[in-house]
């Protein structure tokens, strides 16, 4: 790590009923002055005081899988009154009402069908709802539109908060007014502190400390773990409790958190014959099954034929002792080596072909689990994006392990040991009959119970086996969900709970996994006790018959009658276990025919340099995520002309990311989308895909080196890279990473700012050079200086391209030479920016009003 501190120097005191904000540009430590007050980053100098429970907001929102209410209520009892009065002042009234079931609605793993404004007004909500004494908010007005916002700094964070203490971390200056102090922070210092009106009075620019003249931008806090090295980190935030340093008191009104990880799918029944056919046939020829099935018949022959053969070298044996024959009678003395020699050939050959079988079944069976993993890989890389949003990551990493685990190290051995001992048990039988014909009364009475608890076993331990396949996947999701929001978890002290949800997913399992168990003995004691009636009666039998038999012969059958106890009983065990590993064999067979995404390529390719133009125009499109869900655009109708730079607003969950799903055809939208006058749907999803850049706003980084994440196919000289850097004004940071675009980025992102990533994702997007650029919020974690800036160089340097601009931020879209005003899915406007503006009736019109009117007269005079 670094040893440049990420916070140096700072102190302050809050007190009850005080608001402080906190400004800064990206990367300047806001966040991690937040996770030091956590206790997240513990001070290496100083100390931090916090008395009060703390509520803790994000800045990207976290939420668990169950229903809305469950997320706001976070384990506190639902009391009517106060839940609607927190539902109004995060402005989330709107928004439950057009879901379908209100705030009963189950949320997926990753937040779906909630936007990311809805998101973090919950994960608002949730804080407000807990009424701690301490509110954190680590820019949660960034995520929403500028009426939205306003309506939670009036209503929320002035109103429903004003009696606590507030921080709050904001990139929206134009609430700085009404905060009792705002506290100024560059590379980790305090530039500033004091109140607005000081401000104003020592005539501080708040916008020139954003600023990022000739001096060195501020450093990343990228490098290794974000550590706290202050001078004077002193921080105690006063409050009328009586001094509880982290134990705040059990909450008497909390009961468990309600978490919903839905069981998966199951099949029932019987494992099919067609599951076996595939897996065997999976990528072997059918010639080799049917010489692994000759072999096992040879090996089985070989070795019944040497039991046979000893009993008639027996028979010998005894005649020479009784003095019917001479030893030294030459003929005596060929027979015994005659036997000898083919004895020990029959020795021979039953080792080679019991080595050749057991080699091909693993071979078959490890190539049928290798061919079916690369199946599954295939068709989980091609299916809807749908599909990762229903599924939780527990349920396919399950497969990928546990499953893909069980056929590659149980299957093959169990199979084996069936196949011999079955086999065995055939041949077993088949000498004891021909040697002593009444052996076959007790055999067959045998063979049927031994069936029919086989087939009663298998009924139960089937079904169980998939409960067991099943419950595992939620003890994977549910850790995964918490290690998203741990440090949410740790701010609200839900450790324990979450402790004990992760118990219950663990008892399930384990309830499941032991009852196979005992089922399994069940079978297994039952077997026993059958198979020790009928050593009894043979043995008897034996002995009543002794009379008419030979010794060889009845030494044969009591030899193998015991042979044939234990192997009889182990070939019904395994055969039962054969088929309840199957199931896995199954799953994975269930994750080969998913639903696919449209075929990547198709026989009408686009001319290479399609689009030339980059028109984009939407006819009558209507959206939805899935068939069952409902529509999120109705009837789109407009055209995005060539090189234009076009601007979509609107509240927050109104659907506008919902046209750039309907671009890239995440979902199948019904009406037509033409680029440059070709239809989307009648080219190859890879040929459109390419075509368009995107920058999100949720920015995804992958685990590898700066470089990595700019260029992942190495396509860019150096220079063009630092380029981009430079554009996105990242270049500073990178420079003074200790390795710099070498730097391995930890796993997402996560020893960078939610900013600086969002940049990172920015740059990347640049490099690619397309005719049409996206941008979906890509600046809503950026302060506005850099933001400004950005936008500047996107409108230089694509003004060849058509650019798609969708912001909450009016000043990002207000150079635009056109702006769509979107609400709940339908277009309302759509016009000039400056045109909008004369209408005092549009919906941008009041927009831009809700700002105030120092930001409105300045936005109205940039869009002349």
């Amino acid at each position: 790590a670094s040893e440049t501190p990420t916070l140096q120097g700072l102190s302050f005191t809050v007190t009850p009923g005080e608001l402080l904000a906190v400004v800064g540009p990206v990367g300047a430590g806001k966040s991690s002055l937040l996770n030091a007050l956590l206790g997240e980053l513990p001070p290496s100098q100083g100390q931090v005081s916090v008395h009060g429970r703390i509520a803790y907001v994000s800045q990207q929102p976290w939420v668990f899988p169950g229903t809305v209410k469950s997320n706001i209520l976070f384990g506190k009892k639902y009391k009517e009154d106060r839940y609607e009065e927190v539902i109004r002042a995060c402005a989330l009234e709107e928004d439950l009402q057009l879901l379908e079931e209100g705030d009963l609605t189950e949320i997926g793993e990753r937040g779906t069908p909630l936007s990311e404004g809805q998101k973090a007004r919950v994960s608002l909500a949730r804080a407000v709802y807990q009424d701690a004494d301490i509110y954190l908010l680590d820019d949660p007005l960034s995520a929403v539109d500028a009426g939205v916002s306003r309506h939670l700094f009036e209503q929320c964070v002035h109103q429903a908060l004003k009696k606590k203490i507030t921080i709050l971390v904001t990139h929206q200056l134009q609430h700085l007014k009404d905060a009792s102090q705002i506290l100024i922070l560059k590379d980790g210092k305090t530039v500033e502190r004091g109140t607005y009106s000081e401000f104003l009075k020592s005539r501080v620019d708040i916008f020139s400390l954003f600023e990022k003249g000739n001096e060195q931008s501020e450093p990343s806090s990228v490098p290794g773990t974000p550590t706290v090295i202050s001078e004077s980190l002193v921080q105690s935030l006063q409050s009328p409790r009586p001094s509880l340093k982290d134990a705040a008191p059990e909450d008497p009104e909390s009961e468990n958190i309600q978490v919903t990880l839905p069981l998966e799918d199951h099949l029932e029944g019987k494992v099919g014959f067609k599951t076996y056919k595939n897996y065997f046939t999976g990528d072997t020829y059918w010639l080799v099954i049917i010489f692994l099935i000759l072999v096992n018949i040879a090996a089985q022959v070989a070795y019944v034929l040497q039991d046979w053969w000893l009993a008639f070298w027996a028979n010998l044996q005894s005649d020479l002792y009784s003095g019917a024959f001479v030893k030294e009678n030459e003929a005596v003395v060929f027979f015994l080596n005659w036997y000898l020699g083919v004895y020990s050939g029959l020795t021979v050959s039953t080792v080679l072909f019991g080595i050749t079988k057991s080699l091909l079944i693993f071979y078959i069976l490890v190539n049928s689990s290798q061919t079916l993993h690369n199946k599954m890989l295939e068709t989980i890389l091609r299916a809807p994006v749908l599909f990762f949003h229903r599924n939780p990551i527990g349920r396919i990493l399950n497969r990928f392990s546990k499953d893909i685990g069980h056929m590659d190290d149980l299957l093959p051995l169990i199979f084996q040991d069936f196949i011999q001992a079955f086999l065995l048990v055939i041949g077993v039988v088949g000498v004891m009959v021909a040697a002593v014909p009444w052996i076959a009364i007790p055999v067959i009475p045998l063979g049927i119970i031994f069936f029919f608890l086989r087939q009663y076993f298998l009924e139960t331990s089937r079904d169980v086996k998939r409960l067991e396949c099943t419950t595992q996947s939620s003890v994977f999701s549910h850790l995964a969900s918490s290690l998203r929001g741990l440090w949410t978890i740790r701010a609200y002290k839900a450790e324990q709970k979450f402790q004990e949800l992760f118990d219950a997913h663990q008892d399930l399992h384990s309830e499941a996994w032991f009852l196979l168990l005992t089922t399994s003995r069940w079978l297994a004691v039952y077997l026993d006790v059958t198979c020790a009636i009928f050593v009894t009666l043979v043995a008897f039998g034996a002995l009543i018959l002794a009379e008419t038999l030979d010794l060889g012969q009845v030494g044969l059958v009591l030899s193998l009658t015991l042979t044939l106890m234990g192997m009889f009983q182990w070939c019904a065990r395994q055969s039962a276990e054969f088929e309840n590993m199957m199931i896995s064999v199954e799953r994975g067979i269930e994750y080969t025919d998913l639903e696919k995404e449209a075929p990547w390529e198709l026989e009408y390719r686009p001319p290479p340099l399609w689009p030339t133009n980059g028109r984009i125009s939407f006819s009558r499109v209507n959206f939805r995520y899935n068939s069952d869900s409902p529509l999120v655009l109705r009837n789109l109708k407009t055209s995005i002309f060539s090189r234009q730079k076009y601007g979509i607003v609107g509240r927050t969950g109104a659907g506008k990311s919902s046209i750039i799903a309907a671009l890239f055809r995440l979902s199948e939208a019904e009406g037509g989308i033409y680029i440059d006058d070709i239809l989307t749907t009648s080219i190859g999803l890879h040929d459109l895909r390419k075509k368009m850049s995107v920058a999100l706003q949720e920015p995804v980084l992958f685990t590898g080196t700066m470089r990595e994440n700019l260029d992942p196919f190495n396509e860019h000289a150096d220079n063009e890279l630092w380029n981009a850097l430079e554009e996105v004004q990242l270049k500073e940071s990178v420079k003074s990473l200790p390795a710099k675009m070498n730097t391995e980025l930890a796993e997402s992102g996560l020893n960078m700012s939610v900013g600086q990533k969002q940049l990172v994702c920015l740059a990347r997007t640049i490099l690619r050079k397309n005719q049409i650029l996206i941008l979906d919020k890509a600046t809503s974690y950026v302060d506005p200086r850099t933001d400004e800036f950005i936008q500047k160089i996107i409108h230089e340097r694509f003004a060849q391209c058509t650019v798609l601009t969708i912001a909450h931020r009016l000043s990002t879209v207000i150079d635009c030479e056109c702006i769509m005003v979107l609400d709940s899915g339908t277009q309302k406007e759509s016009n000039r920016p400056y045109n909008l503006l004369q209408n005092r009736n549009s919906l941008f019109y009041k927009m831009v009003q809700q700002l105030g009117e120092v930001e409105a007269a300045a936005l109205t005079k940039r869009a002349k």
